[in-house]
């Protein structure tokens, strides 16, 4: 049987089950153009994914959880896994995605004061993420499993954590499609996790999120690769005026993934912080794909990316600044730097500006390269081992990203993983 074949059933199974149905109604397009055109394999006229090996996404015939056997409630684990981040499920609002009850909230979010869930069939969810953008998007519309809620200013918890954990002995498909809406005059951080699995996994989360008028985001992201899971991880942010939208990621790769994040800011006088440290190794390939679309006027949008790419490991970067004709007095810079530590590593960069407005300030660039010889020298000249030299010179580089993320769980957490991550290192 063909992959194609395989999802095909299991696009229907979903259909059949009437589950989220007038999702499923809406996004039905989304279905036909994942069975017409399938996984975006062809590397011709593919600009996203052309620079990476996909076809490791068809080895498996992966299923959702929902259809096989689940192991035996593995809460613990998760509890293991959350000690690091420094979050306590007591103390801090937490929302675990993906765990063997699908969707558990530890103190019960959407009772809680400020925040609210509510039906896809009342939300707007498949008109940021467009379900024909791309296969990976389409086939989560068509059997996604579906979170959909709303903050306003009385939420008053100091971040909402949101914890992708789920774990299976077969080879799963997870398709978690979350839609967020952030009201007027709201402040919120979220904490988005994405853990590594033990077992092979196929992961495509969808975040949309929409900005009200005047409302603030900060969205921290951190994504834990092993070599048994892939993950594409898909972020739609859509911006009223004044709005204000920060994401700062830490990804350490997956064997095969991305983080793809389009912004649209459609109101003036919207902002948005966009900056990110990725770590690839062994033979993991990793895509760092980003869009902002400025289509109003006075807004401003920042892009900075760094990656630290070792052993036969490959990276991405594709970002893309558009201005509409309309969006006059436009800011907007983008840049991704990178550091290569071994000779088989292999970064292909591609930043890229198409602008029709005439009054914008708009810059781009890209670098890569090595740990700096002759800082090198000095350090090993007073003594420093030059494989721990090496190291503290990344931790430089990659430092300026870190010490952005604004929340201190989430901050130190990413420093403790630089940490297990460095010594792992290839620097040959």
């Amino acid at each position: 049987m063909s992959y194609l074949d395989h999802y095909k059933k299991l696009i229907e199974a979903e259909f059949k089950s009437n589950k989220n149905f007038n999702f499923m109604r809406a996004v039905t397009p989304g279905a036909d153009y994942f069975i017409e055109n399938g996984f975006p394999l062809k590397k011709k006229g593919n600009e996203r994914w052309k620079y990476l090996d996909l076809r490791n996404v068809t080895s498996s015939n992966f299923t959702k959880s929902i259809y096989e056997e689940r192991i035996s409630n593995d809460f613990d684990s998760v509890l293991e896994k959350l000690a690091p981040c420094g979050i306590n499920i007591v103390e801090d609002e937490i929302l675990i995605v993906g765990d063997n009850k699908n969707h558990l909230s530890v103190r019960n979010f959407v009772d809680s004061e400020g925040i609210g869930a509510s039906s896809p069939s009342k939300t707007i969810i498949g008109e940021i993420a467009d379900p024909e953008e791309d296969g990976f998007i389409a086939l989560n519309a068509a059997v996604a499993d579906i979170t959909s809620f709303s903050i306003n200013e009385n939420f008053s918890q100091k971040a909402l954590n949101i914890v992708f954990a789920g774990q299976s002995q077969s080879d799963r498909l997870s398709t978690e499609r979350m839609c967020i809406k952030i009201h007027a005059n709201t402040e919120v951080t979220i904490n988005e996790i994405h853990f590594d699995s033990d077992f092979n996994t196929l992961n495509i989360p969808v975040l949309e999120i929409y900005l009200d008028k005047d409302s603030k985001l900060i969205h921290n992201k951190v994504i834990l690769g092993s070599e048994k899971d892939m993950n594409f991880n898909f972020t739609r942010v859509f911006q009223e005026e004044g709005s204000y939208y920060k994401n700062t990621s830490f990804c350490h790769s997956p064997s095969l993934g991305s983080n793809d994040i389009k912004v649209i800011m459609a109101g003036q006088g919207s902002e948005c912080d966009l900056g990110g440290i990725y770590f690839t190794d062994n033979k993991t390939q990793f895509n760092t794909h980003v869009t902002v679309d400025h289509l109003a006027p006075n807004c401003k949008s920042n892009q900075f990316y760094k990656g630290v790419l070792s052993d036969e490991s490959k990276a991405v970067f594709s970002g893309k600044i558009f201005v509409e004709r309309n969006a006059q007095k436009t800011y907007a810079t983008q840049k991704d730097l990178n550091l290569l530590m071994s000779k088989g590593a292999e970064i292909d960069t591609k930043p890229s500006l198409e602008i029709y407005a005439d009054d914008v300030e708009c810059s781009h660039g890209a670098t890569a390269g090595h740990v700096d010889e002759s800082s090198l020298y000095y350090m090993m000249s007073r003594g420093i081992e030059k494989e721990i030299a090496t190291q503290m010179l990344v931790r430089g580089f990659v430092d300026e990203i870190i010490d952005s993320i604004s929340d201190d769980k989430i901050r130190k957490f990413a420093l403790n993983q630089t940490e297990l991550i460095l010594p792992n290192l290839s620097f040959k």
